[in-house]
């Protein structure tokens, strides 16, 4: 893999391992890394080095501070044209215009993980238009699960949040290019709080927001460096798993974290108000778009947003 960054120690932070640098200027890269770093990074000069990290992911730029959501420089890439690599991280330390679903305010802040991800498949891949996304909030929770929580578990709230006893600790985003039946490439966004709890307005929909580390052991290692390399290992096997048609693993893993299931909830249609309940009762089932069935209800609740009936 071929690391770009514009500081070194945030690097680090992002592939421990990483070493033998060497100075880069962008105007030597090839086009389509060109064209990706020059809005990465202020200015032409960078660094880089290329280590050996398993085969998953072929580029990874680093950015101590991006001055624009790296998920949304993807995508507008990814939209206009440009012929980006397959195979693209991107990771930020901290940045400004960071957001979460719906374009929801999110601050990113240092010590946690905000990871953009391109991939390119370019073919027709069966349950992609839910695929991808639920390939990254399961990537998200296997990184939070692979930490002793003290006997939390991390579960997933519809549709693409990940808690710990009751607290937002991620979330991912996603975004497809596709031509017909055909996945052209698709854009992920995955924020996990590590280190810090960012000063998230709290509401209904998120009444509570924790950082990894307050729920791990004193004596056990619970940072950036810890984890970062964990969620890429994941997030590449799971799209391995996506990719090679096995959409309904991953759709089943979903089904088995969600804190939904079973559980009495309350959906507001999907607007900044948030007005209006659409939607009332146990969920019984989660089908392969992701949608909710619902006791009581005819038919099934395709988006809004939700809140356990208990939850204060």
């Amino acid at each position: 893999m071929f690391l770009f960054t514009d500081n070194i120690t945030f690097a680090r932070r992002c592939i421990p391992q990483s070493d033998n640098w060497q100075p880069c200027h962008i105007s030597s890269l090839s086009p389509p890394l060109a064209v990706l770093a020059t809005e990465l990074f202020d200015g032409d000069s960078i660094i880089q080095t290329e280590i050996d990290t398993g085969g998953h992911w072929d580029y990874l730029f680093a950015a101590n501070r991006s001055r624009r959501s790296q998920y949304d420089i993807l995508s507008r890439l990814a939209t206009s044209g440009h012929e980006l690599p397959d195979g693209v991280v991107c990771c930020a330390g901290s940045g400004d215009e960071f957001h979460g679903f719906k374009s929801r305010s999110w601050e990113a802040c240092e010590g946690n993980i905000h990871l953009s991800a391109f991939v390119r498949p370019e073919r027709e891949i069966p349950g992609a238009a839910v695929g991808f996304m639920v390939a990254a909030v399961i990537a998200a929770l296997q990184t939070v699960g692979s930490f002793d929580l003290q006997g939390a578990a991390p579960v997933i709230k519809w549709v693409n949040d990940v808690l710990v006893r009751g607290s937002k600790v991620g979330g991912v985003l996603a975004r497809l290019q596709t031509q017909g039946p055909i996945t052209e490439s698709a854009v992920l966004g995955i924020g996990l709080n590590i280190e810090r709890s960012p000063p998230v307005e709290r509401g209904p929909f998120v009444p509570r927001v924790a950082a990894l580390s307050e729920f791990t052991k004193p004596s056990e290692p619970c940072s950036h460096p810890d984890a970062l390399p964990r969620l890429l290992e994941y997030l590449g096997n799971n799209l391995d798993i996506l990719g090679q048609g096995h959409f309904t693993e991953l759709l089943d893993l979903y089904r088995q974290y969600s804190v939904v299931l079973g559980r009495r909830v309350i959906i507001w249609e999907d607007s900044q108000a948030a007005s209006r309940v659409i939607a009332r009762g146990r969920v019984k089932s989660i089908g392969p778009s992701l949608e909710l069935f619902i006791d009581g209800i005819p038919d099934p609740v395709m988006k809004g947003r939700l809140r356990l009936e208990n939850d204060v």
